[in-house]
């Protein structure tokens, strides 16, 4: 009589998690994850429109509180995210945050295994690099969720 929407014609379900939610934000959705996109989209602004202030005025600041300031303030953006991640993963039900959980362990493994292969060729072609590269393992996490989310349907 009344039939479910989540079910289509072979009885199988409908994606739970849509894959422009995971390649967009990292996330499965919801309201939990609308409002980890927020607070972290406001923590970047603020770190921004800081660190513009701050070279804004820095003839009045003085040089070495400007450049000492500027430097802190992406790490204390990206430590308020891990905080709120950790409470958008409190928030998730139990299927979710094991899903979340097992894209992280798979990209701290596959960022282990890239950065011995690049550290690698770093010491034998003598190769100094930045460590904001690892911002580059956000997507590889978007791909695991995506994977890993796909295995759990």
């Amino acid at each position: 009589m009344g039939s479910d929407p989540t079910e289509t014609g072979c009885g199988k379900e409908e994606t739970q998690w849509p894959a422009t939610a995971i390649f967009s934000w990292g996330t499965l959705g919801g309201p939990a994850a609308r409002r980890y996109h927020v607070r972290c989209f406001l923590a970047l602004t603020l770190m921004v429109v800081s660190i513009f202030a701050l070279f804004s005025f820095r003839h009045a600041l003085g040089k070495t509180t400007v450049d000492l300031t500027a430097s802190l303030l992406p790490g204390a953006a990206f430590l308020y995210i891990v905080f709120e991640f950790r409470r958008y993963l409190a928030r998730l039900d139990e299927l979710a945050r094991r899903i979340q959980l097992e894209s992280i362990a798979w990209t701290y493994l596959s960022g282990l295994g890239i950065a011995m292969f690049v550290g690698g060729l770093g010491l034998v072609y003598d190769w100094h690099w930045n460590a904001m590269w690892f911002v580059l393992l956000e997507p590889v996490r978007s791909i695991w969720l995506f994977v890993v989310s796909r295995r759990y349907q």
